[in-house]
């Protein structure tokens, strides 16, 4: 009996104890883009996942005393360098379309609380890499059909060059 007593009161500490991991945003965005980001500052970060199922969206942007990071990116076959794609645009910046006389319009998904996009003012100058989440979970890598979904799983990196700042986006409906 006594023995079991001890076994409980170790398992509620475990139990304790697995809930005090903090978790860095900084950290998260190193290690899905595969980059060390320890030489950037937090100029600016929000993340509001949460709930049973993780839904929300993670923002953080850093600023870099040089452009050490650019040369890094630049080699790097998973950056793209900009302008952004059309689908990458609506999800930053909004996208409106005209056809038939009637406005089609996405975007923009990744913004404040107002509605006014994340990223800002708007990067001009540098890369960009886009990780489909939901795309890896069906065996679909067609960016055109990101915005034909239901739902958006999804991490989003802009590099501005003229700045030396790295933007990190995830949105996860």
């Amino acid at each position: 009996m006594k023995h079991y007593r001890w076994l409980l009161i170790v398992l509620c500490l475990l139990l304790a104890l697995t809930g005090c991991g903090a978790r860095s945003l900084q950290g998260e965005a190193s290690r899905a883009l595969e980059l060390d980001l320890s030489a950037g500052t937090a100029v600016s970060e929000r993340d509001t996942h949460g709930g049973f199922h993780g839904d929300g969206m993670s923002f953080l942007k850093l600023s870099f005393p040089d452009d050490a990071l650019a040369d890094v990116i630049a080699a790097d076959p998973a950056w793209n360098p900009l302008p952004l794609s059309n689908v990458t645009t609506a999800l930053v910046y909004g996208l409106r379309s005209e056809e038939d006389g009637s406005d089609l319009g996405w975007g923009p998904y990744l913004t404040d609380a107002q509605g006014e996009p994340l990223v800002s003012p708007a990067v001009e100058n540098g890369w960009y890499r886009f990780i489909d989440r939901h795309a890896q979970s069906y065996d679909s890598a067609d960016e055109s059909e990101v915005l034909e979904r239901g739902s958006f799983n999804f991490t989003l990196a802009l590099y501005d060059a003229d700045r030396n700042e790295l933007y990190y986006l995830t949105l996860d409906t």
